[in-house]
């Protein structure tokens, strides 16, 4: 079905380009609005296959929507004002690409790109870095600074463009790489760029005066002795008529440093030879007439624009027809709907009816609240931005609880399931959306027969009473773990759990039985390998993010916080994966003396530490301790 709104060919772009959820189609859709500013950029993405086409839509969206957030008096927003503007977007861009979806639909569609494309974050990451200066106002004072600039705006964009050529082509080696390898030629690209940074600033400079920037340093100012004033005032001179006629000359020649080899994939040696020939065509409209830089942006000649790109796109169509497009990206598989959640205001009988399946009739059933804690605790209120999403925890201490009160080893499991009941109570009061519990692991089989028994049908239990208190907990129940050696009946209980509890949507429990971390990777590793040996799969396209389709629960979100109780400071191979980033907090409390004010008070922890992933965040308000 055609989304509303959506241009008929425009669907079948998408459609080509394996992108079938509404939600994307509206975030390329901006990003390609975005992208048709760029004139030049625009015309040659129409030269790419449908993939790699919205891929470059979503970069060069991206780049131009995070850009026009700093422009210098843009929209006579302080230059303070605009810094904020720009952190705030790449914060939200950082927890976005952690997450992998995004509510703004530039971002959705950028990482949609990134993830399906394994494009690095670090280009975006140097471009941030140019524009946090540019929000600030910097002016250039040197070619110097002008090219550090160049090669963290402008490069890093061009590098992420290479990125998609590269696995377009089915070539699994970095750009980095190559570079190494090839220096030569790189530096004879580095020149092509910076030529194509001097074509935009001379062709964007009406637009910069507009907002009291001039973009080319002041040494190119100085050497041609051309006054800033006279540019903000729009006065042209002879010596800005020289200056850029000079520096469009040496465009040109740059424009030619850099030869474009035969050997290069058709798909991409043509759109690439039509990028050159367009800005050749810009610099020869740049040199026409100097002086009309001062008040308005060159356009391309529309006729000598058609003489390029007809036989460009001829070419590029005959190209896709004769040559097999190497890289499939992603999935071509149509994105459903979520269900909505069900209400927790909602009333039911209890009772199935005829032709009700047992879906509806679960999800008809009211929700029962989480009930206080008996000393009347409260959970702490948090601002969302400091609250964890994906908990983590490793219960330990039952035996040893059991043992110092002279119990049997299984009494300290028993008294562990009930501790679990009440941290599930406490995670829903403060609003936790994931838990995952480490119930049992894959060397936990060398415990005594009696004791493996008790602990993992204690769990099982504790789990059946989510789906069997009437009304039930609205928690949904999944399993991680591998089926052998468990006995049919263990993994029938854990399935059915898993089905009764699908559609609950306030908490997601992961229950970790049976699972070992090492054993998950090894698990998806082999997966990995047999899609590649049977043909489904090229190597190149191998990412972490396709790597983490093949784990036990693909859409399980990375663990923010890692709890481990019973005095223990170590990770146990529990979810490596996953909590790669996590926060860790051990607690010398065993397992059964656990309660949910433990839980809010290591949330709490968690909530005033500087998640940093390896940048230097903002400083943030100081977060309340009190419980209760």
């Amino acid at each position: 079905m055609r989304p509303t709104n959506t241009p008929r060919g425009a669907v079948s772009v998408y459609q080509r380009g394996g992108v079938f959820d509404p939600v994307l189609h509206q975030g390329y859709e901006a990003c390609q609005r975005a992208a048709r500013t760029t004139e030049i950029e625009y015309a040659v993405s129409q030269l790419l296959p449908a993939p790699l086409r919205l891929a470059a839509w979503a970069v060069y969206g991206a780049a131009r929507a995070v850009d026009d957030l700093v422009d210098v008096g843009a929209d006579g927003a302080p230059a303070a004002d605009r810094a904020a503007r720009l952190e705030e977007w790449i914060a939200a861009f950082d927890a976005d690409l952690r997450s992998g979806a995004s509510t703004d639909p530039v971002r959705q569609a950028l990482i949609h790109t990134m993830l399906t494309w394994s494009l690095p974050p670090s280009s975006m990451y140097l471009m941030f870095g140019a524009l946090r200066g540019e929000a600030a106002g910097r002016q250039l004072a040197t070619w110097q600074e002008w090219r550090d600039y160049s090669s963290l705006a402008w490069a890093s964009l061009a590098q992420q463009i290479a990125w998609l050529f590269l696995k377009a082509a089915g070539v699994s080696t970095e750009p980095e790489a190559l570079a190494t390898a090839m220096p030569e030629t790189v530096l004879a690209w580095q020149t092509m760029v910076d030529a194509l940074h001097v074509t935009d600033a001379l062709a964007d400079l009406a637009e910069d005066l507009t907002r009291g920037h001039v973009s080319l340093p002041q040494e190119a100012l100085d050497e041609a002795g051309v006054r800033r004033a006279d540019l903000l005032n729009r006065r042209s001179t002879v010596a800005f008529e020289s200056m850029v006629r000079r520096l469009a000359g040496q465009a040109h020649a740059g424009l030619g440093a850099a030869t474009i080899p035969d050997l290069v994939h058709p798909l991409i040696k043509i759109p690439l030879d039509a990028y050159a020939g367009l800005y050749r065509l810009r610099l020869e409209t740049v040199v026409g007439d100097p002086a009309a830089l001062l008040h308005r942006r060159p356009v391309l000649p529309s006729g000598a624009r058609r003489r390029l790109l007809a036989p460009a796109r001829i070419r590029a169509a005959l190209a896709w027809t004769l040559f097999p497009f190497p890289f499939h990206p992603g999935t071509t598989e149509p994105v459903l709907p979520v269900a909505p959640a069900p209400s927790t205001s909602s009333t039911g009988t209890g009772t199935v009816r005829p032709g009700d399946d047992v879906r509806t009739h679960w999800m008809k059933q009211p929700r029962a609240d989480p009930t206080p804690h008996p000393s009347g605790a409260r959970p702490p209120r948090l601002p969302d931005q400091d609250m964890p999403r994906h908990v983590a925890i490793i219960m330990d201490g039952n035996g040893r609880w059991a043992t110092a009160r002279g119990l049997p080893r299984a009494e300290g499991h028993r008294a562990g399931g009930e501790a679990l009941i009440d941290v599930l109570h406490g995670a829903l009061e403060i609003g936790l959306q994931y838990l995952t519990v480490y119930g049992f692991s894959t060397e936990n089989w060398k415990r005594p027969t009696d004791e493996l028994h008790t602990l993992m049908s204690e769990l099982v239990e504790r789990l059946r009473r989510l789906k069997d208190d009437c009304p039930p907990l609205d928690v949904r129940v999944r399993w991680a773990g591998l089926h052998s050696p468990l006995s049919p009946d263990m993994i029938d209980a854990l399935t059915a759990v898993e089905h009764t509890t699908q559609h609950c949507r306030a908490l997601t429990l992961t229950a970790c039985v049976n699972y070992g971390g090492r054993a998950e990777i090894t698990r998806a590793a082999t997966r990995l390998a047999h899609e590649v040996a049977a043909g489904r799969l090229r190597p190149a396209s191998i990412s972490e993010h396709s790597f983490a389709r093949y784990l036990h629960i693909p859409d399980l979100p990375d663990v923010d916080l890692l709890l481990r109780t019973g005095g223990d400071q170590r990770t146990s191979n529990f979810l490596p994966w996953q909590a790669a980033y996590a926060e860790l907090v051990f607690l010398d409390t065993l397992w059964p003396d656990m309660d949910r004010r433990d839980l809010w008070r290591a949330v709490e922890q968690y909530a005033v530490r500087d998640r940093r992933y390896g940048s230097v965040p903002p400083p943030r308000p100081g977060v309340s301790r009190r419980i209760g």
